[in-house]
């Protein structure tokens, strides 16, 4: 029996995984960082270094779930605003016939596929937000 990962992961969802893992790092960092700046003086005993860790079970938890929801269980999803186009009908030919196509985006995958690239960039942002937190400040 193929893993769940290996099963619906494919070359093409790089580049959606490396947008979702900045955006997600980049905003939480934000929020981590204007929590530092307004409110740490009011809760002195938090530092960064005991924020980051925290920052980071909260997504390696997000990827728990989203990897319960690859293995059945009925998680519900968000909402989305925009319905997931259909992948066009491709047949073999020369790689010229594919420079005219817009690269592959997260709504382009398949539900599978995006749970893949979102409890594979839950788990990017844990690790770094660890890393993060063992870095002298």
């Amino acid at each position: 029996m193929k893993h769940p990962l290996r099963k619906h992961f494919q070359r093409d969802m790089i580049r959606p995984l490396i947008y979702k893992v900045f955006t997600r790092f980049v905003l939480v960092l934000l929020i981590v960082l204007l929590w530092k700046q307004y409110l740490q003086p009011r809760t002195p005993h938090l530092t960064l270094p005991t924020v980051f860790p925290v920052v980071g079970v909260v997504f390696f938890l997000c990827a728990y779930l989203v990897y319960l929801r690859l293995d059945g269980l009925q998680i519900p999803r968000m909402k989305q605003l925009k319905k997931p186009k259909k992948d066009p009908f491709r047949a073999y030919g020369d790689m010229a016939d594919f420079l005219d196509e817009p690269p592959i985006s997260f709504d382009d995958l398949s539900k599978e596929e995006q749970d893949t690239c979102s409890l594979l960039a839950n788990v990017v942002c844990g690790i770094l937000f660890f890393l993060a937190s063992l870095l002298p400040i």
